[in-house]
């Protein structure tokens, strides 16, 4: 058979195909974490990705104790980049010994064991690598176009939705979508981990309609994340486009079909920067009159695009590409070496390293950005917005502990007192400065070590594979790649939907490539019970202690102030060491003028979390209403040198 023309098992069909029982479990449930976890607001607060964790560390828990997981003995890669990420964890939660806030510390283990469940549910509900691929790339598009599509009815009828416009009031920036993840680069960073799955589906599905599904699902989400306005999303798509392309099968019929998805994008994108009630998010009754129009345009299109790729698709079903248009793989490494040569010749040509030294002093600009002037003046800014800053302070304050850091989930700790500017940041804005500071050059290695190995899985499958295997690799490699370009300049991280994302396809490509027919070893089941147990421990227990703290300040904002204090206590009671639970508690004491009850939970508080600026700031106000004037003035002189920018203190 000629080597350029399609395989029967890779053509389109017209028929559907009803998938098995199993596979529709596994894509229903990779889909339902996705879906979950973006509506609930991306996952960032910890009673939602704490609930995700527990569910998923059951259903673990109980399948490996019934021996229904794991179904296959793991790869090596796949032993190699669990074992990393187990690594993490644990080296995760041995900082909470040395944390210089340990009720931090334990929320961040929290989200870390949360990440490490949703692995191995990605590792184990597969039993090898062509189906965990082919069922997980699916899977997560799904989910990833549902919340666009959300995404993009919260901006056109914003009263439909009405969460979508808290956040649009909130928003310093209105007119960037943010709704449903309440983050603008966070909405963009899923719009692109997504479109590199959806080309993948779209050149290369089984059935011809969910070709035609996937091109029509294009243009609606290359709208949504065009209209986050995100700088970051168009750095990330570009490198998640080139690797795509560079990797993927047929190229020809990749840019082809890319080429209809993007005319059709762009006409969206144009039509909506166009309508002022759609570029804003407004609602009243006179602007909504624009709505209808750009209905229209998005239904049109994505018929349009998804014609267009029927056409496509039949076409290479009958038709084979000229031999031209098909190099051999040796004729394809020399053009790519010239142009390579080209690239860089024209590069030097025009002073392109001249202009990035003038963009990166740019960079280091804290000036912020703002919309204000126009999407194009927006997105061509190449200011940081502090993030060069917020590295900075992070490179720096690890300086006396870089082998192990300041402890998890402590970074705004470190910040505050380094800061040279006011800004109220939680997140260094980069995955590897965060976690350099908070777990030194050992954290950083297991990290970077499993992502780094989930990329060499995932380009293994574009070397090993051909057709419709290899391009749905190409799109895994590009995902993975683009997440972790994002993740160097932005809080993604902390998005618990963007990472859940990324370590499906990341199992996916870790995955068995071959189904194995031995049983794991008796002792595979014990560990994982074992493991599971402890992270439902992990887990719980910040979440137990929050939750008591939340009921506390429900109840005395409803006026029952002893059902606030009875929480209070609770709360201490389950971590003595959370300094949020002894500052509530402090608080509840204040309002019965139980001064120095206060007094000694607040001292508690700064006690556990010496380097927090507001404990020694209320801890100052309780001394004064205690009569102790110099342990006030102390406490805040305390506060205000952790915290120096703050207008407080001017």
């Amino acid at each position: 058979m000629n080597s350029v023309a399609v395989s029967a098992a890779t053509r389109p069909r017209w028929l559907f195909e009803f998938p098995s029982p199993r596979a529709i479990s596994a894509w229903a449930l990779s889909a339902s974490v996705v879906v979950y976890l973006g509506l609930a607001g991306g996952g960032y607060s910890l009673p939602v990705h704490s609930r995700v964790a527990i569910v998923v560390w059951w259903i673990v828990v109980v399948s490996a104790a019934w021996g229904l997981l794991p179904v296959s003995r793991p790869s090596r890669r796949g032993l190699i980049g669990l074992g990393l990420f187990a690594g993490f964890t644990a080296w995760t939660a041995l900082g909470i010994t040395w944390s210089i806030s340990s009720g931090r510390s334990w929320q961040d283990l929290s989200l870390i064991t949360c990440y490490l469940g949703i692995l191995v549910l990605g590792l184990a509900i597969h039993r090898e690598r062509d189906e965990a691929v082919r069922h997980t790339v699916a899977a997560v598009a799904t989910g990833i176009v549902l919340l666009a599509a959300l995404a993009v009815i919260s901006r056109l009828w914003p009263h439909l939705i009405p969460s979508s416009q808290v956040i649009g009031r909130l928003s310093d920036d209105r007119a960037r979508l943010a709704w449903p993840l309440n983050y603008w680069n966070g909405v963009a960073a899923l719009i692109v981990l997504g479109i590199p799955l959806l080309l993948a589906e779209m050149t290369s599905a089984r059935t011809l309609w969910v070709q035609a599904a996937a091109g029509a699902a294009l243009p609606l989400v290359v709208l949504c994340g065009a209209l986050t306005l995100s700088r970051g999303g168009v750095i990330s798509c570009a490198v998640a486009l080139v690797v795509f392309v560079a990797l993927a099968h047929e190229r020809l019929l990749k840019l082809t079909s890319g080429a209809f998805a993007a005319a059709g994008s762009a006409v969206l994108v144009a039509g909506a920067f166009h309508r002022h009630a759609i570029q804003q998010g407004l609602s009243n009754a006179a602007e909504q009159r624009e709505v209808g129009g750009m209905v229209v345009a998005i239904i049109l299109v994505c018929a349009g695009v998804a014609l267009a790729q029927a056409g496509i698709g039949l076409l290479a079903r009958h038709t084979a590409p000229p031999r031209a248009l098909t190099p051999s793989p040796k004729r394809a490494r020399v053009l790519l070496g010239v142009s390579v040569l080209v690239l860089v010749a024209v590069a030097l040509a025009i002073h392109v390293p001249g202009k990035i030294d003038h963009l990166w002093t740019d960079f280091k600009n804290p000036k912020p950005t703002s919309v204000a002037s126009g999407a194009a003046g927006h997105l061509s800014s190449t200011s940081g917005e502090g993030r060069y800053q917020y590295w900075q302070a992070g490179v720096n304050a690890t300086s006396s502990r870089v082998l192990i850091g300041a402890g998890p989930g402590t970074y705004q700790l470190l910040w505050l007192p380094r800061a040279p500017f006011f800004s109220y940041v939680t997140n260094a804005h980069s995955l590897y400065v965060e976690t350099y500071a908070e777990l030194g050059v050992v954290g950083l290695i297991l990290l970077v070590g499993f992502l780094v190995t989930a990329l060499t899985a995932a380009t293994a499958i574009v070397i090993q594979q051909t057709g419709a295997e290899r391009t749905r690799g190409a799109a895994i490699t590009a995902a993975l790649a683009a997440f972790a370009v994002f993740a160097a300049f932005d809080w993604i991280w902390q998005l618990p939907v963007l990472p859940a994302c990324f370590l499906l396809l990341s199992a996916a490509a870790l995955a068995p490539s071959i189904k194995s027919h031995r049983k794991p070893h008796r002792g595979t089941g014990v560990a994982l019970v074992a493991v599971g147990l402890a992270a439902l421990i992990a887990t719980s227990y910040p979440l137990a202690t929050s939750d008591a703290v939340a009921n506390s300040q429900t109840a005395f904002d409803a006026g029952n102030h002893f059902a606030a204090l009875t929480d209070a206590r609770d709360a201490v009671a389950i971590d003595p060491n959370d300094a949020a639970a002894q500052i509530q508690l402090a608080l509840i004491f204040e309002s019965y003028r139980d001064f120095p009850a206060a007094v000694s939970a607040a001292r508690k508080a700064v006690s556990v979390e010496a380097q927090n600026w507001s404990n020694w700031l209320t801890l100052s106000r309780l001394e004064a209403e205690d009569g102790h004037a110099r342990a006030s003035l102390n406490a805040y002189r305390r506060a205000r040198a952790l915290n120096p920018r703050s207008p407080i203190f001017q």
